[in-house]
């Protein structure tokens, strides 16, 4: 049974390093496709065809899902479920069929569904870190992780749709081009607020 002052590591996340990482990642990725858009575009488009990719993105998915469940208290990742206490054995022991199943019997785009998948849990990360913070800035990470997430919760079922997307960007590279330069303009803004205001 987990002590009522029980910190979980996502809480002791700081926004600045929280915003310092995504500003500088999404800075990357954002710059990278607005320079070199179709090159981006058909790598991403290789991954989300590779079945192997998939697999092995969905693999890492359950065992951090497994990590999150596994209630041993020598588990630093550990999650509390309060209600749900019940259902940790059965979910934990669901984790590797529940993967199985999917890796074998639901390839085809297969990466979509596992990144969906991994955006949902990566999400909660950085919006643990913006939680209720002072600097009103703050709203800057959840104003772009809540539709992530929204997207997120639609490829899990709907894996396909970001094989569509992704063609569909393929045929329009000035949109590509101009939603990159956005993007890169949001990231530019995370990290200059990461270093000026959150990184204390």
């Amino acid at each position: 049974m987990m002590n009522e002052y029980w910190i979980h590591p996502y809480e002791e996340v700081p926004l600045g390093v929280a915003g310092l990482v995504m500003g500088i990642v999404l800075l990357l990725a954002h710059l990278t496709a607005l320079f070199r858009p179709a090159q981006t575009l058909d790598l991403a488009r290789a991954a989300v065809a590779s079945v192997r990719f998939g697999q092995a993105l969905l693999i890492f998915d359950f065992v951090w899902i497994a990590l999150l469940l596994w209630g041993s208290p020598a588990n630093p990742l550990r999650m509390e479920l309060f209600d749900f206490e019940g259902l940790r054995s059965p979910l934990l022991i669901a984790c590797p069929v529940v993967c199985y199943v999917l890796c074998t019997q639901s390839k085809p785009n297969l990466t979509g569904r596992a990144l969906g998948l991994f955006l949902l849990l990566l999400g909660i990360v950085p919006l643990t870190a913006a939680y209720l913070k002072e600097p009103v800035t703050r709203i800057l990470i959840p104003l772009w992780w809540y539709p992530v997430l929204c997207v997120a919760i639609l490829w899990v079922p709907k894996p396909y749709l970001l094989r569509d997307w992704l063609a569909w960007f393929s045929e329009h590279l000035s949109l590509t081009r101009m939603l990159a330069a956005l993007g890169a303009f949001y990231a530019a803004a995370i990290l200059t607020c990461s270093i000026l205001f959150w990184l204390r």
